[in-house]
């Protein structure tokens, strides 16, 4: 069983990702928010649920741990399969997910494509407790995930820019977050500092 890749990422569509490991491309479907980070050429790790089934075997990734855990959290509720899975964490990042799960807002949940008033009624009867009194490391692991530095991260790698220009160009417009400006401005100012 597959847990974990680390390779160079080949290419990618709306919904999987092939990492090259050691020559062999691994076909991994992710969330859309862990995909618009995963740009071609980059190198890339991911924490790997493996899924098998009659006819195939399927990997599902995340960047981060606390992803793959809530998958699996989700996997776990009746009815609950690994697409439904993996467009809930498509519609909504990890957080607000679990936060969601643990309020009992199910008419959130109904927002998400293919996910009905039943699956959400039950994903709410049967995760709600078990999220709310235990923390997943949300913030922990991913730091600020969806957050506006993690926006001018997926804007300069659609640029074009490579992960150590990116990371030396955030570094620098960190303080421009503290004082509240958008999107557009870190990316006029980010663009000053990759070069």
């Amino acid at each position: 069983m597959i847990g974990w890749l680390k390779g160079i990422v080949r290419f990618s569509d709306l919904t999987s990702v092939v990492v090259d490991v050691g020559g062999v491309g691994y076909r991994v479907l992710a969330p859309v928010g862990d995909l618009s980070r995963l740009p071609g050429g980059t190198a890339a790790e991911l924490f790997v649920h493996t899924h098998v089934r009659e006819d195939a075997i399927v990997l599902y990734g995340f960047l981060a741990a606390d992803g793959l855990e809530l998958f699996e959290e989700l996997l776990a509720v009746s009815g609950v399969g690994p697409r439904t899975a993996l467009a809930l964490l498509s519609g909504m990042e990890p957080g607000d997910l679990v936060r969601t799960i643990a309020e009992g807002d199910e008419a959130r949940l109904t927002k998400i494509p293919g996910l009905g008033k039943k699956t959400a009624a039950r994903i709410v009867l049967e995760l709600k407790d078990k999220l709310a009194k235990r923390t997943l490391g949300m913030l922990g692991t991913r730091g600020a995930r969806g957050g506006p530095l993690d926006d001018l991260r997926s804007a300069l790698a659609n640029l074009g820019y490579r992960a150590p220009q990116i990371d030396r160009a955030v570094q620098k417009v960190k303080p421009l977050v503290d004082q509240g400006q958008g999107l557009s401005e870190l990316v006029r100012e980010a663009l000053k500092h990759v070069a």
